[in-house]
């Protein structure tokens, strides 16, 4: 039986010690990552993904409140009591969205 994992290949019947891999270039070029006081420096990576998100999150809070006025209008009438929604407008809605996704 033959059980491989990160360290290699590995056969538990055998009694030889599991030898030290080699650090690959990555761990090296990490390793010489250092700040000034010889200490190693933490390195994050984003994934592209991430960058991703990160640019949309950016640009949502850079974006104009276009619709600024109308949210505070609502709010001001929910507060008063006095905000009365079209039921069979959010029902339809409702139910485009389910048809939608249901497509």
């Amino acid at each position: 039986m033959v059980i491989k994992s990160i360290i290699g290949d590995q056969n538990p019947y055998t009694n030889e010690k599991i030898k030290k891999r080699e650090p690959t270039d990555l761990q090296r070029t990490q390793q010489g990552t250092t700040r000034s006081s010889g200490e190693i420096a933490d390195r994050v990576v984003l994934s592209s993904e991430a960058r991703l998100r990160g640019a949309a999150l950016q640009s949502a809070n850079e974006a104009p409140d276009v619709r600024r006025k109308k949210v505070d209008e609502l709010k001001r009438q929910v507060q008063d009591g006095t905000y009365k929604p079209d039921l069979k407008k959010a029902a339809a809605n409702l139910i485009r969205d389910d048809l939608d996704f249901l497509a």
